[in-house]
């Protein structure tokens, strides 16, 4: 009965052997949206056979828009890699949460800084009274919202916590957690002014992982598509890599092609790319040699 499941489960992930991960913001979406034109191009990379996979730090909810604008039904890798999920169901395929005292320490830490706070539940989020910027956020997009946090104290287990303002002190408090917290944590940036806490080993390239193991792809070829920190993992597993133009230098210089900035629908740039007959052919050179 497990076998005929997974085999089911399988099925329902809808993928193919051609995958290209893509972050959302600062590589894809403009204006919070999806440019018509993006979204063509992706209808056509769909068409011929790739599946498209959306890797983001944000939670389904906040995704949800962009990923039907996308016209994608695969597997979505949310919460920066915490959670991999159906993005019609809300299925979660995989998950991993921080523990409770390691969660409370790090907001405890960061508390009394004039920095906002966004704590993450199932589909979620906590934050101070004082958070207005999160409040506002995440009232527009009708998500749960419990701004009670008036200490570290969690009364749930949470999957990521989020720390955002001036850049300086964004960075020195990346500083003060990480020699406190040693490996109990991993702490990236998704922007000079976001701090990203996740559980242990947790990020969009092992949500990647965790992803291929799940529908059994494991050869599955990957195109990554990413800007920032936080889609370094995810680029290092990826067979081809892509980065827009004002990407971070360190993320520029792991690409194998640099596309036009998000502002200038770089994506459709780099669909053009995949779907000639060029890259085909070694595309298939390439799947060929792993037979």
């Amino acid at each position: 009965m497990r076998a005929k499941k997974d085999d089911d489960m399988k099925k329902d992930l809808l993928l193919t052997d051609r995958w290209v991960v893509v972050d959302l913001d600062g590589t894809i979406i403009r204006n919070d949206k999806v440019p018509t034109k993006v979204a063509r191009a992706a209808k056509v990379l769909q068409d011929a056979g790739w599946s498209l996979i959306v890797a983001t730090g944000r939670i389904l909810a906040g995704a949800l828009p962009h990923v039907k604008a996308l016209k994608t039904a695969c597997p979505a890798i949310v919460y920066d890699g915490a959670r991999v999920m159906d993005p019609k169901t809300g299925k979660v395929y995989f998950e991993k949460k921080i523990p409770r005292q390691i969660a409370a320490e790090v907001i405890g830490l960061g508390f009394d800084l004039p920095l906002e706070i966004q704590v993450y539940g199932d589909e979620s989020v906590i934050c101070r009274p004082s958070d207005l910027l999160t409040i506002t956020y995440f009232k527009s997009l009708d998500v749960e919202l419990k701004p009670f946090l008036v200490s570290s104290r969690l009364d749930e287990e949470v999957f990521r916590v989020i720390f955002f303002g001036k850049p300086l002190l964004v960075s020195k408090l990346k500083s003060l957690l990480e020699e406190r917290l040693k490996e109990a944590a991993n702490l990236t940036l998704a922007g000079d002014d976001f701090l990203d806490v996740l559980p242990a080993g947790v990020s969009k390239g092992a949500a990647l992982e965790a992803l291929k193991e799940i529908s059994g792809k494991r050869d599955a070829f990957i195109v990554g598509v990413g800007d920032h920190m936080n889609d370094l993992e995810m680029l290092r597993m990826s067979d081809f890599r892509a980065a827009p133009a004002d990407a971070l230098s360190e993320i520029r210089e792991m690409a194998d092609v640099i596309i036009p900035p998000s502002s200038k629908c770089g994506f459709c740039e780099l669909c053009e790319l995949l779907l000639s007959e060029g890259f085909e052919e070694n595309l298939s050179r390439r799947c060929n040699a792993n037979v």
